[in-house]
C-alpha cells in the first residue's frame, strides 16, 4: 500500500491532525502518543485483517498539504513535535545534515593529528589537519554553517 493509500485510510478510518499542537488524535479521539523504537509518532491501520504503519510526521504533512514527500525533516530535531511549523519536505542528504552528535573529525595514527571532514552530497570532503580535537572540531562546525544550510 503506498503511503498516500495509507494517508487516507487514516483519514477514512478517523484519525485526526491539529496542525497548530501538532497532535493526532485516533478514531476514538485520544491523543496518539505511540512511539517507534526510533522515537516518531506512529500510528497502525487496520484493514481486512491486514496492519498497516504510518509515520505521524507523514500523516500530518499529508493532511496539511494533500501530498506525501519521501523525507520530512522535524527542524527543531525533537520527533515527536509534529507542528506544521515544525515540519519541513527535504532530500535524504538535507536530513542526514540535522545530526547533531557528529563529531566532524576523526584521530589518524600515523600522523598523529586529527582531520576535520564533512560529506557533501554523499562524499567526504578533507577539511584540514589539525593537532588537537578542539582544533579540528572547530573547523567542521565552521564548515557545517556553510555547506549544510539549505531553504526551508
Amino acid at each position: 500500500m503506498t503511503r498516500q493509500a495509507k494517508c487516507e485510510l487514516a483519514i477514512e478510518k478517523g484519525f485526526s491532525y491539529n496542525d497548530l499542537s501538532g497532535i493526532i488524535t485516533t478514531p476514538t479521539g485520544i491523543e496518539t502518543k505511540r512511539v517507534t523504537v526510533n522515537g516518531y509518532i506512529h500510528l497502525s491501520l487496520w484493514l481486512d485483517n491486514k496492519r498497516y504503519d504510518l509515520s505521524g510526521h507523514q500523516f500530518a504533512w499529508y493532511v496539511n498539504n494533500k501530498e506525501t514527500v519521501p523525507c520530512i525533516d522535524h527542524i527543531n530535531g525533537i520527533k515527536t513535535d509534529n507542528r506544521i511549523v515544525n515540519l519541513r519536505s527535504v532530500t535524504k542528504s538535507q536530513n542526514g545534515m540535522n545530526v547533531r552528535n557528529t563529531k566532524g573529525y576523526t584521530y589518524c595514527k600515523r600522523s598523529n593529528k586529527y582531520i576535520a571532514i564533512i560529506m557533501i552530497d554523499y562524499k567526504k570532503k578533507h577539511l584540514g589537519t589539525f593537532e588537537t580535537p578542539e582544533e579540528a572540531r572547530q573547523c567542521y562546525l565552521e564548515n557545517k554553517n556553510k555547506y549544510h544550510i539549505f531553504n526551508n
